[in-house]
């Protein structure tokens, strides 16, 4: 152990003159471990609500899809084939998009028809993790009674299965949706087509009566309010496309490099507009971002307003000590020793304080995570009622070093001026 720590150290533990300086250090201290411990918790609750979000776009829409130009419908017959050639392609499902308007007991809504072959369909997408047996259920099922449900209703979706049974035609309503229909599974809409048929009095929209067997819930509003699901092969027959389809939805290794793959995919089908879920939703996702870089910046200046407090410590500290480092100075201690000692004190009090921070942070990041501190309401949020919670370790790291820097470079000032003090002047009138 060098001279100098061991001098820091022992300033740190011995008593002071003035308890004045005693109280601003640990109040430095505590001001220090508050700033750390509300980047955290603050960071990690962002970073839950971003996952949550991106995991809930992501489950109701493919990573990369495939489709015609200018709404141009198109064949699947050899062009699923071509899209499975690309080495990082996992799965692919056809879809279809049309617009219909729902009519039930109450007034008509428009809605975005997604049909999907739900055989296939949830291995492109995690849809299945976001269909619920009833609107808003106040608990989120667990993950084994979940799979079940999404097994019981994407199987019931089938049209193949339905005409089997002989039972009605089902579809998956948005949860928002649903509400304002006013259905439950169980009920019937009638489904009006912009396909019209030919009647003795003239063209008429198609109708089709159909099941609400299920609910989509994934919690971003823009989604349960128009979407619905349906057996895409009912959806080719009431608008009569017959074996042609609104694009194919691809799966790939890693959502991360949607953007990448598309650009692939692209070049490898040209006749084709290629398009991923990143682009599609990539004004939510900036901006989120720019929220998270600013609130860390805001409340790291909460870190450099009690950091300032160890200048006043560690001056108040050089006055009191001013004897001892003429002295140490005078057996022949150099400016940069007397620096070094008074550097290692305003560091220990950052080190201290960072690591408090970081261990208190994190114990309130569990106690959200295990404990239903502040429930959401159902519906409000994707991801369930509780307070979402992701640790990202490199953020943690990337805290702890902002917090002991700023710690640090604050402890330069007083330091230097220990380092100024001369001997003779300190020892005059001793």
């Amino acid at each position: 152990m060098s001279y100098e720590l061991f001098v820091g150290l022992r300033y740190m533990r011995s008593r002071r003159k003035d308890r004045s300086i005693s109280v601003i250090t640990w109040i430095s201290v505590c001001g220090v471990a508050l700033g750390v411990v509300a980047l955290i918790v603050t960071t990690s609750v962002l970073n839950g609500f971003r996952d949550n979000l991106r995991k809930a776009i992501i489950g109701s829409l493919p990573h990369v899809t495939v489709f015609g130009f200018v709404e141009e419908e198109i064949e699947i017959q050899n062009l699923e084939q071509e899209i499975q050639a690309h080495p990082e392609v996992r799965y692919t499902s056809p879809y279809i998009f049309q617009q219909a308007l729902l009519a039930a007991e109450a007034r008509p809504k428009g809605a975005l028809i997604r049909g999907i072959d739900p055989a296939r369909e949830i291995n492109v997408t995690e849809v299945g993790l976001f269909l619920r047996e009833e609107v808003y259920p106040t608990d989120p099922p667990s993950i084994e009674a979940q799979q079940k449900i999404s097994q019981r209703l994407l199987s019931r979706l089938s049209y193949a299965e339905s005409q089997k049974n002989r039972q009605m035609a089902g579809i998956i309503l948005g949860a928002a949706l649903a509400q304002s229909l006013g259905v439950y599974p169980g009920d019937t809409v009638k489904l009006i087509s912009t396909q019209e048929r030919m009647t003795p009095i003239g063209e008429i929209p198609r109708v089709k009566k159909l099941e609400v067997i299920g609910i989509f819930e994934s919690g971003i509003s823009g989604y349960d309010e128009v979407l619905a699901f349906m057996d895409y092969r009912l959806l080719q027959k009431i608008y009569k496309m017959g074996d042609r389809v609104t694009g194919i939805g691809v799966r790939i290794d890693d959502a991360e490099t949607a953007a990448e793959v598309a650009e692939e995919v692209q070049e490898q089908l040209p006749s084709y507009a290629v398009n991923n879920w990143a682009s599609d939703n990539k004004a939510i996702f900036f901006v989120m971002k720019l929220e998270k870089i600013a609130i860390f910046v805001l409340l790291l200046l909460i870190v450099a307003v009690a950091a300032f407090n160890i200048i006043s410590s560690l001056i108040m500290m050089v006055l009191e000590k001013s004897k001892e480092i003429a002295i140490l100075k005078s057996i022949g201690a150099s400016d940069r020793s007397i620096r070094k000692i008074f550097m290692i004190q305003g560091s220990l009090v950052g080190t201290i304080g960072t690591g408090c921070g970081v261990i208190i942070g994190l114990a309130i990041c569990w106690l959200i995570m295990t404990v239903d501190i502040i429930e959401i309401p159902p519906g409000v949020y994707p991801g369930g009622n509780r307070i979402p919670i992701a640790i990202h370790w490199g953020e943690i790291a990337l805290t702890g070093i902002c917090s002991f820097l700023i710690c640090f470079l604050i402890t330069i000032y007083p330091a230097s001026k220990a380092a100024r003090v001369q001997p003779a002047e300190s020892l005059r009138y001793e």
